[in-house]
């Protein structure tokens, strides 16, 4: 394999962080990782770390990594870290070749307003959605459908812990108590929006490689079990018979704007009719799935490979240590996790990789 010894930053946490640091260091990229030093990335064995303690840190780190190396290529690996970078360091994007690139549909993608402004341009459904600074200031309460799910218009946090992810409000007296507690800046980042119910299995993610808002690669997923709201044991490829229409409308969103990089877009099917959710214009957190239908995907992305093979199998994705706490809860999903584990042909895992065992043992402790 040739030798390609340049160097990459990775910028970010998590199995996110972890997937491209092993990637490109195994393609010998010497690969510089800056995270906070709790992260699971920070304990693989592979990259140049550079622990950050605050936000001011990492800014300081990055200019002084840009004066060593300018013009580096910089990946993010996380919402958190991207929303910062560009709330509060938006010439990162001058001093690096960042990915994901082209800052306008960043935005747009990354708001999830602007994304429904977007869908909405296409005929994609959504769910009603209005700022909550709306909310008060038109004194909607009274008129909003509820339930209502209540969560961050985009990431606005890095260091500091929100309330909250989300919130599920049941009827007006809760909305008005929440009115009264949030601050004035909170109101102006959080949305409130039509509640589509709780049956998680009703959701499915669009995992893309983009480039300039035209899908490359892709794969249609169902988070079969979910460890929490928002975080996945087990992931399975769908091909069943929303596949074709999530396919299609995910490309409409995406192919009005010039985004580059990664990302998924999110998807909730209710009463036989698909809803946006959100688009995470970033590497997600089950990536390792478009990694078993596509072997060569990383160095496709580089540009080392002109065409990506594509696994005809239909993939799988599982967390262990995730999906063992559900199945103590849970046993009669037992049968189905013994199911994907022996499955060796599809599927893949989340952390674990006998060649860099630390992050797995890592979690645990997490």
């Amino acid at each position: 394999m040739k030798n390609y010894s340049e160097k990459i930053l990775v910028v970010g946490a998590g199995p996110q962080a972890l997937f491209l640091v092993r990637e490109f260091s195994r393609l010998n990229y010497h690969v510089i990782l800056v995270g906070r030093k709790n992260e699971i990335a920070m304990h693989s064995k592979y990259g140049e770390k550079k622990a950050i303690r605050s936000e001011e840190h990492l800014v300081l780190e990055l200019n002084s990594l840009a004066n060593t190396y300018p013009k580096l290529k910089a990946y993010i690996a996380s919402g958190f870290y991207l929303a910062f970078l560009m709330n509060h360091f938006p010439r990162f994007f001058q001093l690096y070749q960042v990915m994901p690139g082209h800052k306008a549909s960043i935005e747009q993608l990354m708001t999830k307003s602007k994304t429904y402004k977007l869908a909405k341009n296409v005929a994609v459904l959504f769910p009603q959605t209005h700022i909550l600074k709306d909310v008060e200031k038109q004194k909607l309460v009274n008129q909003l459908n509820y339930p209502q799910i209540v969560k961050w218009n985009k990431d606005i946090f890095l260091f500091e812990k929100p309330r909250f992810k989300t919130q599920l409000i049941e009827n007006v007296a809760e909305m008005i108590e929440l009115l009264k507690i949030v601050s004035d800046q909170e109101k102006e980042s959080l949305i409130t929006q039509d509640f589509l119910g709780a049956d998680l299995k009703n959701n499915f993610s669009y995992g893309a490689y983009v480039d300039e808002g035209n899908v490359k690669l892709d794969i249609c997923v169902n988070e079969v079990r979910h460890f929490r709201s928002g975080v996945s044991s087990v992931v399975e490829e769908y091909v069943g018979g929303y596949a074709k229409e999530i396919k299609q409308q995910a490309e409409a969103v995406l192919n009005q704007t010039k985004f580059t990089g990664f990302l998924d877009v999110e998807f909730k099917i209710r009463d036989g009719q698909l809803y946006l959710l959100e688009v995470n214009p970033r590497p997600f957190g089950f990536i390792k799935i478009m990694k078993k239908k596509y072997p060569e995907l990383i160095p496709y992305v580089m540009g080392h490979k002109q065409v990506a093979y594509k696994n005809p199998k239909t993939v799988k994705w599982i967390n262990v240590l995730r999906d063992m706490v559900l199945i103590l809860k849970h046993p009669s999903e037992a049968i189905h996790m013994l199911k994907v584990l022996f499955d060796f042909n599809k599927r893949t895992f989340d952390v674990w990789d006998i060649y860099d065992p630390l992050p797995f043992f890592y979690q645990m402790k997490r």
